[in-house]
């Protein structure tokens, strides 16, 4: 057993410096480690993480070529030498307790993954859920069926079922990687489970305030939906799905405009249909269709 808190860093120092302390003092003497992918190493993360663990106690992976979110993740969990690894955003605050209390529930039921709630823009979530207009939408705490999976910000797997999955669709880059993998999961029969305990988080630190990432999120959110339809659902689902995501994205464009953020929209729906049919060929395990839909929509969360 043993866990390990996996944290992808970009451009996160600042932050770090007011969360990290926290999870230290919530590891305690626990069997806890920690890897940090850093895919902004200029600014100073690794000082900080050095500054608030003792050596032995983490394993620090710089690559300032910025591979994403969902690369700098799996090569952090390919680090791993425990059962187990929690996946925690760097802009998280841990209670004293929550390690302990994470550590509680992966030692009931080993078996499964575990969303962990996070509490960001004034409502507390669990996990992903399903929605018929974005696909994937953050699960609210009161939601009465489980979530589809966890999200990526506060999430914890068993690292033999992350590898066994292949972690995340590295194409994806970053927004989207943690509701593909969900969907796989879901639609292989592997159910997750939703733990009462929700961290405090800021959400969006890495691209607030900065209007072209601002402009690179918009871009990749239009076209990892797309891709995370053709790649996890069944034929039949996604000739429903795909209409309908259609019209769900005439409905955002509005909003983009609103933004400013229309033309790198329009440039990530453009590509996420030219991508689409590689993205598919590149999964070729079980797909979630009308079946799993179902069983989705009408089990209760105490599954």
């Amino acid at each position: 057993m043993g866990l390990t808190v996996v944290t992808v860093l970009y451009r996160s120092a600042e932050m770090l410096a007011e969360t990290l302390p926290t999870w230290v003092r919530s590891a305690g003497n626990l069997p806890i480690t920690f890897i940090f992918a850093d895919n902004w190493p200029e600014d100073g993360c690794e000082k900080v993480i050095a500054n608030c663990l003792a050596d032995d106690q983490y394993e620090y992976l710089p690559d300032s070529s910025n591979p994403g979110f969902a690369a700098g993740c799996n090569r952090a969990v390919s680090a791993v030498d425990t059962s187990h690894v929690l996946l925690l955003n760097p802009d998280v605050w841990l209670p004293d307790d929550a390690l302990a209390r994470i550590c509680a529930a992966i030692a009931e039921d080993p078996s499964r993954p575990i969303a962990v709630g996070l509490a960001m823009h004034g409502g507390e979530y669990i996990g992903i859920d399903v929605n018929p207009i974005s696909l994937f939408i953050d699960r609210t705490a009161t939601a009465s069926r489980g979530p589809l999976g966890p999200s990526g910000g506060a999430a914890v797997f068993p690292t033999e079922l992350f590898h066994r999955f292949g972690g995340f669709y590295e194409h994806l880059f970053a927004w989207g990687e943690d509701a593909d993998l969900a969907y796989r999961l879901y639609a292989s029969g592997l159910r997750t489970r939703a733990l009462d305990l929700v961290l405090p988080h800021a959400g969006g630190h890495s691209v607030e305030g900065d209007n072209k990432l601002q402009g690179f999120r918009a871009f990749l959110l239009a076209r990892n939906r797309l891709l995370v339809a053709a790649r996890v659902f069944t034929w039949p689902l996604m000739l429903v799905a795909m209409p309908i995501l259609a019209l769900a994205h005439l409905a955002l464009a509005a909003r983009r405009v609103r933004q400013g953020l229309l033309w790198p929209f329009l440039r990530g729906v453009g590509r996420g249909l030219v991508e689409s049919p590689a993205a598919r060929r590149q999964w070729s395990g079980k797909r979630f269709g009308f079946t799993s839909l179902y069983s989705y929509l009408n089990v209760r969360r105490a599954e």
